[in-house]
């Protein structure tokens, strides 16, 4: 698979081409309004619900196998400290990682985000244009409107679960 970036966003898999607007790095999907289930470890390995941390409106856009695909959410911090998303993993691919869409040069572009901060108190927005997570290697087909579990691990070890709705490619964000 070959990825091309010049004012757009544009992926080629043998005679499929997906490709986005020139300020926009994936095709916008509609959101879905699930809610996480939050889990820290506790003291003794088991894990016990997180009172600071909620996931919500978590989806990704359907696209045919290998093609690689993204995902949305909103991640709320009521906590009294900054939280940092270290990672997320969803069972349906095998590789998942987080991305910034940059604005470099007139030119969009894809960065690797390591450790995304969310401010205390605050919330942030995984949208298209922004931050997103990358959906490469599916390690099975997705049926629209099908949900599948997403899992987040922040650095302080804390971890939440969320429902992901698989919208299609051409679906209008919110």
């Amino acid at each position: 698979m070959k990825r091309v970036i010049v004012g757009a966003f544009v992926l080629c898999t043998g005679s499929i081409v997906y490709a986005a607007g020139p300020h926009d790095a994936h095709v916008p999907v509609a959101a879905h309004a699930q809610t996480a289930q939050h889990v820290s470890k506790g003291a003794d390995g088991g894990a016990e619900l997180s009172k600071t941390l909620t996931v919500s409106d978590c989806w990704i856009r359907s696209l045919p196998r290998p093609t690689p695909s993204a995902g949305y959410f909103v991640i709320k911090n009521a906590g009294n400290s900054e939280a940092k998303l270290a990672s997320m993993s969803i069972a349906a691919f095998d590789q998942v990682s987080l991305h910034q869409t940059i604005d470099q040069d007139g030119k969009s572009r894809m960065a690797v985000a390591d450790a995304v901060s969310i401010p205390a108190g605050g919330e942030l927005e995984f949208k298209p244009g922004s931050y997103h997570a990358m959906l490469e290697k599916p390690t099975q087909a997705l049926a629209v409107g099908k949900e599948v579990e997403a899992d987040f691990a922040f650095q302080s070890g804390e971890t939440a679960k969320a429902l992901c709705e698989v919208k299609p490619a051409n679906a209008l964000s919110k």
